[in-house]
């Protein structure tokens, strides 16, 4: 989607001209999000409402367990909603249901490609569904191997870059006195459960379903099938340090007593800051495992709803507000990555000088934008989210030797064919 220099310009300068204060009319926005960091949020949306009178922002809150329903809720239930915060395996169902509109309808001619130009491919994806652009990323980032780059010089282990390559480091380190030396995220109630697994997967080169969007990952020669076994094995032998959440792995890396580990990059951030964490900076980003060293990339953006778009004066609102929040210069979207490690789809920002300065003192960034270069997105579909729910807790299962891998891959296969005919035949 790339433009050529002109267009991209011109496209741009139509959305500077949109970004104008607004017309004397007021406009109230309802924005939507999960309540991480309101404090920034609140004052993101000062700044904007400060640099367009006439607009203003009413922020709503919810729990991120409780965010999908409460969403729902609010769409079912004709609750004014202006601008929500999305996510890639939301979108389908999203969409599909007329609750969302893509930012064509609300955008300038020519403005969503100029900025989808700058997005990673998977990050795009994400915010897309057919063939139309629905949110701009208000976080981006993918799943990452990360190692203790002490433990391993210690040991004379060089970085594994292939699973057996970290089965065979795990049973050296662990005869020579570490019991346990890789830390998992193991919560099937958690969506990224399944999401890191992906990520395993991708590493390997191998995917969980065909381009016709058909199951592969029950044949045993498949990447994932094979990926499970491996995961059972390394349960099996005592290899694996199991935590219910990823503010678990922080602390429990840095003990000095695990040397592997699978995590969002803003969890990498947390384990290197010397503020807080004993052995911050012996914690670097490795590639994921596996013949392509590829990964899962993943993106939440701002999304306008389609009752907001369909009232001309909210919908040229709530423009420029993701514009604001999401757009060139990229602003806020720099904000959340230097104050907070969040990651971003837009990719000027790996070249930015304050994001680089902020970054290189927990991440190699030539590591990262490898990564983000490689990563590719999920498979989301209308009811992969009920799929998932369905089999996080075969996976569970598998992983720790109370189902066989067959047996559990069998299953999942089964369950996605027969979703994927109910939503076909609706």
């Amino acid at each position: 989607m790339r433009l050529k220099p002109f267009a991209a310009a011109a496209a741009i300068a139509s959305v500077a001209l949109v970004a104008s204060p607004a017309t004397a009319e007021d406009v109230t926005l309802e924005f939507v999000v999960w309540n991480y960091s309101l404090d920034t949020i609140q004052d993101n949306i000062a700044k904007f409402e400060a640099e367009n009178p006439g607009i203003k922002v009413n922020l709503t809150d919810y729990t991120w367990p409780d965010y999908q329903d409460s969403l729902v809720l609010r769409f079912r239930g004709g609750t004014k909603t202006d601008v929500v915060y999305g996510g890639q395996d939301w979108l389908p169902a999203w969409a599909a249901s007329g609750w969302l509109a893509p930012l064509s309808d609300i955008a300038p001619d020519g403005a969503v490609d100029a900025l989808a130009s700058d997005i990673a491919g998977f990050a795009l994806s994400d915010v897309s569904y057919g063939d139309a652009v629905f949110g701009l990323p208000y976080y981006a980032d993918t799943i990452s191997f990360v190692y203790n780059a002490k433990i391993l010089d210690d040991a004379g282990i060089p970085v594994p870059t292939t699973w057996d390559d970290v089965m065979a480091a795990a049973e050296k380190l662990q005869e020579g006195g570490m019991a346990r030396p890789i830390v998992y995220e193991y919560n099937q109630e958690l969506p990224n459960f399944f999401d890191a697994f992906v990520a395993q997967v991708y590493g390997r080169g191998g995917k969980m379903f065909d381009d016709d969007g058909n199951a592969v990952f029950d044949d045993p020669d498949n990447e994932a099938f094979k990926h499970l076994a491996w995961l059972q094995a390394a349960f099996e032998k005592g290899l694996v340090q199991p935590e219910p959440h990823e503010s678990n792995i922080i602390t429990t890396m840095n003990t000095g007593q695990h040397a592997f580990t699978i995590v969002y990059n803003y969890v990498l951030a947390a384990m290197n800051n010397a503020g807080d964490q004993p052995l911050a900076g012996q914690f670097a980003l490795g590639r994921m495992p596996g013949e392509t060293n590829s990964t899962l990339g993943f993106a939440k953006f701002y999304a306008v709803t389609d009752s907001a778009a369909a009232d001309p004066a909210t919908a040229e609102a709530a423009w420029k507000f993701i514009n604001f929040m999401a757009g060139q210069p990229y602003t806020v979207a720099k904000r959340w990555a230097v104050e907070k490690g969040l990651g971003f789809g837009q990719l000027p920002l790996l070249e930015d000088g304050e994001v680089i300065d902020a970054w290189q003192g927990w991440v190699d960034m030539d590591t990262l934008a490898a990564q983000i270069e490689s990563a590719r997105a999920g498979t989301w579909t209308e009811w992969t989210a009920i799929w998932s729910a369905y089999f996080r807790p075969l996976l569970a299962q598998a992983m720790v030797g109370e189902a066989s891998v067959e047996d559990t891959m069998k299953a999942g296969a089964e369950q996605w064919d027969t979703l994927r005919e109910r939503f076909a035949s609706r």
